[in-house]
């Protein structure tokens, strides 16, 4: 069986940027520290966004959900930039 070409990663003839495109208004499962360093379950309302330059011709959404499974909610202030990090390196 053949695999389906990834028509994300074509170049776009039509030379149109798009300002913001994403996933908006995620309900995820976190664990923050509070204040005494213990750990606190809650519920994260998450969006996450990219501009997208005329030479794309789209972004694979379910990418960003990949990201924050890979930290299995243990989203901190710490690791916060390295998961943007992430979201920025998977998407380029």
């Amino acid at each position: 069986m053949s695999q389906m070409p990834d028509l994300q990663k074509e170049h776009d003839a039509r030379n149109i940027a798009i300002d913001k495109v994403g996933v908006k208004d995620i309900r995820y499962p976190i664990v923050v520290m509070d204040r005494s360093h213990d750990k606190q379950h809650t519920v994260a309302r998450i969006n996450m966004y990219v501009d997208l330059p005329h030479h794309f011709k789209g972004t694979h959404m379910s990418r960003f959900i990949e990201i924050l499974n890979q930290h299995r909610g243990e989203i901190t202030i710490r690791n916060m930039g390295t998961i943007l990090d992430q979201m920025k390196e998977r998407l380029e």
